[in-house]
């Protein structure tokens, strides 16, 4: 949510504690050279002050330079756990985001920065914007940014394309509905194991436009746009690795079954789960593997969850039991073998998740204020949603502003809070529960690692005993919840709903008298709310009224609800991921069998409130072969640390295998 708003990292990254700082600059005083050295290799998170020298600067003309304020100490400038590092430490430590790269080049190659000194950093950042034109007719026109990553050449002092092996495409697949794409989103990726990273604005999102626009804004589209825009890098020759050699055409085109310039790995989070899912499954030769973050399908019930009324019948004081993970340091924490013969007392049972199927009966205080004033209608679960819908997508600015203030504090408290209780404020926030899916079993595992080349988190337990509660604990969703039926709908009878101008009330200051400076940049400019364009509330709000429309004719898959006719596998099925092991990098993936979808690892915060773990879980259910890795501490934010972790960790094990060669003659 606040990468959506242009901010880097949480705002609690800024009050980080002192403490710590102090107690190792004290260690660090008195130990010794070697001791000082392995310090600072054993990753405590800390949080520094970042000089001018570390911003990243975007390429783009008119953009500004974005500073990279949250920082752990995993590697120097620059490098990355790729490099050669010592691998001596102390203690296990946790994987983190790569540094920003400098994108700013003097005349002799090296990079340059405010306080006219000059380092020569092993990497560098070329950015290539562009637009790209959609279907005829559509006012859409889409941005996007292929950063290219070049390496410091010895011998030419200066920055290269060459490499000894070519690496790899990343693509990123934003949130929202509405959200956009940063550079920093850039900074999951090894720049020693990801030669591109592209970022695609959808439609009506960040810098493509007509900002907001919902016609023509429909999932089948968005799909057709990426791969529009994969075919468009190929003709352009914007990808080197993807510029066809002449004297090759011939060649290439005699197999013709094959896709010579697939993304090498899809990293989607959130809505962009929901995206890149409809993607991999209408274009499978065109993916090779997949990231997945808080994972979502834009179920009828994921919409519910989020933006549906409570029961008439529900309560409306917050419970002792509202954070069902509330007991996993009973359940998962403080020894390696976890018993569950007997379960807390105080575990929320699977009755009362039934009698919770809505955030609004968990966030009481939030949806008392989103409500407020809005007309609830009988037996209509979705009537203030509805309401919503009409204020910011219609043309009175004055109502917009109020409901995009109203919508954001909504979506904020939940994120803000997720499922958390202050009796959580001890527990470990490293443990993972995941499903391997080469041991079919599940296990518990710490994110830490052993050093900083390491991708395999530390195993804690590798029992297949002991999760079916914790499992049990992390559903939101009530079990009567309605869904999509397989039924055939029929898609000319399918339209979103008709807007209808809702005029605010104007006993309150007119929005045309709030002024406020820009936080955009700080030039002086203020911020309009008359002209101000919410899309992501607008985005978010036209996708969850209008779901059928839009997700339709992905509906039965996303639902994970096929016709009896088509088998689960023929949808929901695909290669092992690689092993987390450096010893077994590429061992399981091959080219055997054909598969509907990549091979693909999806990371979920078993404490998100924005996309609770249901839909995880359910997924994983049908998708054996899916490697769903939990984060039992953690929320929607995929710059929590541990999510941020296991992010970056995912890509390279993907990397690895990609760049080993073990799919080269797959597609």
């Amino acid at each position: 949510f606040f990468s959506s708003l242009g901010i880097d990292g949480h705002p609690l990254d800024y009050v980080h504690n002192t403490a710590k700082e102090m107690m190792i600059l004290v260690i660090a005083l008195v130990s010794a050279t070697v001791a000082f050295r392995s310090l600072f290799s054993c990753n405590a998170l800390i949080v520094l002050p970042r000089g001018s020298n570390r911003n990243l600067h975007r390429a783009s003309a008119g953009l500004s330079s974005t500073p990279f304020r949250r920082h752990i100490i995993t590697s120097s400038l620059n490098s990355s756990p790729d490099d050669s590092v010592s691998d001596a430490i102390d203690s296990p430590i946790l994987r983190s985001l790569y540094d920003p790269l400098p994108t700013r080049i003097d005349c002799n190659g090296t990079a340059s920065n405010e306080n006219n000194t000059t380092e020569v950093p092993k990497w560098v950042n070329k950015v290539t914007s562009g637009t790209l034109a959609t279907e005829e007719g559509s006012p859409h026109e889409l941005y996007f940014e292929v950063h290219h990553r070049l390496s410091f050449d010895n011998s030419t002092q200066d920055y290269s394309t060459a490499r000894q092996q070519r690496g790899l495409v990343g693509l990123v697949l934003h949130g929202g509905p509405g959200a956009a794409c940063y550079p920093k989103h850039t900074q999951f990726f090894s720049p020693g194991l990801y030669e591109y990273v592209v970022l695609l604005d959808q439609r009506g999102c960040g810098r493509s436009t007509p900002l907001g626009e919902v016609t023509f804004n429909r999932l089948e589209l968005l799909v057709n746009d990426v791969e529009m825009l994969r075919q468009h890098l190929v003709k352009e020759g914007l990808i080197d690795k993807w510029i066809v050699e002449e004297e090759n055409e011939q060649l290439i085109q005699s197999t013709q079954p094959r896709n010579h310039h697939p993304w090498d790995v899809i990293l989607g989070g959130s809505w962009g789960c929901t995206l890149a899912m409809a993607y991999a499954f209408t274009h499978p030769n065109s993916v090779r593997a997949m990231v997945l973050r808080g994972v979502c399908l834009f179920r009828e019930k994921e919409i519910d969850w989020l933006f549906g009324n409570p029961p008439e019948s529900s309560a409306v004081t917050p419970r002792a039991g509202v954070g069902k993970t509330l007991n996993l340091r009973d359940l998962a924490g403080g020894s390696t073998s976890v018993s569950m013969a007997t379960p807390p007392a105080t575990m929320t049972t699977l009755e009362e998740i039934e009698r919770q199927s809505v955030a609004a009966q968990l966030f009481t205080e939030q949806w008392k204020e989103f409500s407020s004033g809005v007309q609830h209608v009988e037996n209509n679960k979705r009537s203030v949603l509805h309401s919503y819908y009409h204020r910011l997508l219609g043309t009175d600015a004055n109502s917009r502003y109020k409901a995009m203030r109203a919508w954001f504090r909504w979506e904020m408290g939940i994120y803000g809070n997720g499922f958390k209780k202050s009796e959580d404020s001890n527990e470990d926030k490293n443990r993972l529960l995941v499903w391997d899916p080469s041991r079919a079993s599940w296990v518990f595992e710490d994110a830490q690692v052993h050093n900083q080349k390491s991708v395999a988190s530390i195993c804690v337990d590798n029992s297949s005993s002991g999760h079916e509660e914790i499992l049990r604990s992390l559903r939101r969703f009530s079990t009567s919840s309605s869904s999509h039926t397989s039924s055939k709908i029929d898609e000319n009878v399918l339209e979103p709903l008709p807007i209808e101008d809702t005029i605010a009330a104007r006993t309150e200051s007119k929005v045309e008298d709030i002024k406020q400076p820009s936080s955009k940049n700080g030039n002086g400019n203020t911020f309009d709310p008359t002209t101000y364009i919410p899309a992501q509330a607008m985005l978010t709000c036209y996708y969850s009224v209008n779901d059928e429309y839009c997700i339709h004719p992905f509906d039965s898959f996303l639902s994970i609800n096929p016709p009896p006719s088509i088998p689960l596998s023929s949808w929901y099925s695909s290669k092992l991921p690689p092993s987390s092991e450096s010893e077994s990098y590429g061992s399981s993936i091959s080219p055997d069998l054909p598969f509907p979808l990549p091979p693909t690892i999806a990371i979920q915060g078993g404490d998100d409130a924005i996309c609770p773990a249901d839909t995880a879980l359910d997924l994983h259910n049908v998708w054996d072969q899916l490697e769903l890795r939990i984060a039992l501490k953690s929320g929607h934010s995929m710059y929590d640390p541990v999510i941020a972790g296991e992010i970056v960790k995912s890509l390279e094990r993907f990397g690895h295998s990609l760049m080993m060669g073990e799919e080269a003659d797959v597609y």
